[in-house]
């Protein structure tokens, strides 16, 4: 487990190259001077920002390599995880979030940061137009059944789902198997002993 700051810093160094954390940083000071006007993140949470949200957002990317395709954020709220793995991953991301500032916020960040990859949609993810993405993401949003539910229409057998959750991860995932087929996986989180992150492919009802 991966608990002090430097470490979350030494950890995405180490992967990702010196100049992401430069870029992380930027977001994260940005995250935060928007947390003043909107709560954006819980305040106890910002000396902690590195373990919390960034490297827990980008812990993920250590479980889509070789899964191509565009990346689906849903509900992204402060930009976790989907702005940070736009920072990382040179890929088209789609991110929806149907709060209108929130919205504007991701709109904004993604602007300033120049991730020109990035596309932000405002709305609920179940009207968004059929497509296939080829990794679905969505941390803290609803059940996993739910999630699974309302991106239907935005998958297909190839798409990685790759889902954190919290205490409750592994008996969550037990009843989604009640209605869902698919392989599924579960990897410990780096930020939280308690935490997990599932993932799942070829999901069918």
């Amino acid at each position: 487990m991966i608990a002090s700051e430097d470490d979350a810093r030494a950890w995405i160094a180490e992967r990702h190259g010196a100049a992401a954390v430069d870029r992380l940083a930027a977001f994260a000071a940005i995250v935060v001077e928007e947390t003043a006007r909107q709560n954006l993140i819980s305040p106890s949470t910002i000396p902690h920002i590195w373990v919390r949200h960034l490297l827990d957002s980008a812990q993920l990317l250590a479980h889509v390599d070789g899964v191509a395709g565009a990346w689906l954020d849903v509900g992204t709220g402060a930009g976790f995880p989907g702005i940070v793995v736009a920072m990382l991953r040179d890929a088209p991301t789609t991110l929806v979030e149907p709060r209108a500032k929130r919205a504007k916020f991701l709109s904004d960040s993604a602007a300033a940061l120049g991730l020109d990859h990035v596309t932000v949609v405002q709305s609920r993810v179940e009207t968004i137009p059929v497509a296939r993405f080829g990794v679905i993401s969505a941390r803290a949003v609803a059940s996993l059944d739910d999630i699974v539910d309302m991106t239907r229409h935005v998958r297909d057998q190839r798409t990685l789902y790759i889902l954190p959750r919290g205490r409750s991860g592994r008996s969550d995932l037990e009843t989604l198997r009640r209605e869902w087929q698919g392989l599924f996986h579960v990897e410990q989180s780096l930020t939280d002993p308690e935490s997990s992150i599932i993932l799942g492919k070829g999901v069918t009802r």
